[in-house]
């Protein structure tokens, strides 16, 4: 799956949110915007490699999934697939 698939996909499951990307220079941040608010979503780098948000500027350490091998099925809109 690629970047633009992943927030398609999103997008597609979860249609009460709407996600975007902000791009930056080593990790491209998921914004998830719902109810008139923007919240860090999740962290995807250059390789394809999910981070969950620590804050709203930096990913948390750790590899969390990564875009070749994820199954949307077990993504919900909360993060909580992100959590080791």
């Amino acid at each position: 799956m690629t970047f633009a698939e992943f927030i398609a996909a999103l997008n597609a499951k979860f249609p009460d949110s709407s996600f975007a990307v902000d791009a930056g220079r080593k990790y491209n941040r998921v914004v998830q915007m719902s109810t008139g608010q923007r919240s860090s979503y999740a962290f995807v780098d250059n390789e394809g490699n999910v981070y969950k948000s620590a804050s709203w500027k930096s990913p948390a350490k750790g590899v969390r999934a990564n875009l070749a091998t994820l199954d949307m099925a077990n993504v919900d809109a909360y993060g909580s697939w992100l959590y080791r």
